[in-house]
């Protein structure tokens, strides 16, 4: 069985089983296919620029190449800060115990850009939370589905439905206070308008 996710709250742990909820499971999926004269399901590719190499589909996804065209081995490659410095990789959180926030203002979750939304099925939950989730509250937690060099934010809620994750990265928005029109210029009157007499 897949690692879940492991949160506690006051040293008392909740276990989850998680399911991507995933719009092609709600709706389900439609594709167009493109076919030939005989019915067979023409496949997607690509020429290079020089005409000498024909691309199907995941074979760009097969390495890294530096401008002289060498290879990089994927050990190799990592991120950098905006100062050029590497940044460290932060490790999948599944399995691991993340401590709980809150509970926290749901308002803070319209700040958040989604990136997933997981439906969790409790292994083990603790009745406090169990309790504050029923009620509407809101929990945040770490969240790093792979090891990544970006760290994500969960919230855990409940509706009839179940009890969710909402994942993303926060990004509140800075709005402007509104602000006094500029002052009219002493002088400016209506000179500017026509004056049909005058013509």
């Amino acid at each position: 069985m897949p690692k879940g996710i492991v949160v506690a709250l006051s040293g008392r742990v909740s276990s989850f089983q998680i399911e991507k909820v995933e719009r092609a499971k709600i709706y389900g999926v439609r594709r167009r296919l493109a076919v030939d004269e005989k019915g067979r399901t023409c496949a997607r590719a690509a020429l290079t620029d020089d005409g000498q190499v024909l691309l199907r589909a995941g074979m760009m996804a097969q390495g890294w190449f530096d401008t002289d065209g060498r290879q990089i081995d994927q050990k190799e490659i990592g991120a950098e800060d905006e100062d050029g410095k590497p940044l460290e990789l932060i490790p999948s959180t599944l399995g691991v115990e993340q401590p709980l926030e809150g509970p926290i203002d749901p308002k803070e979750v319209l700040d958040l850009s989604l990136t997933a939304v997981y439906r969790i099925a409790p292994e083990q939950l603790d009745e406090q939370l169990a309790a504050s989730l029923a009620a509407g509250e809101f929990w945040r937690f770490p969240f790093n589905y792979r090891p990544d060099y970006r760290s994500e934010t969960g919230y855990l809620v409940e509706n009839t439905d179940g009890i969710f994750a909402l994942v993303g990265v926060p990004a509140p928005a800075e709005f402007l206070e509104p602000q006094a029109p500029p002052p009219q210029a002493a002088d400016d009157d209506d000179d500017g308008d026509l004056d049909f007499e005058m013509m």
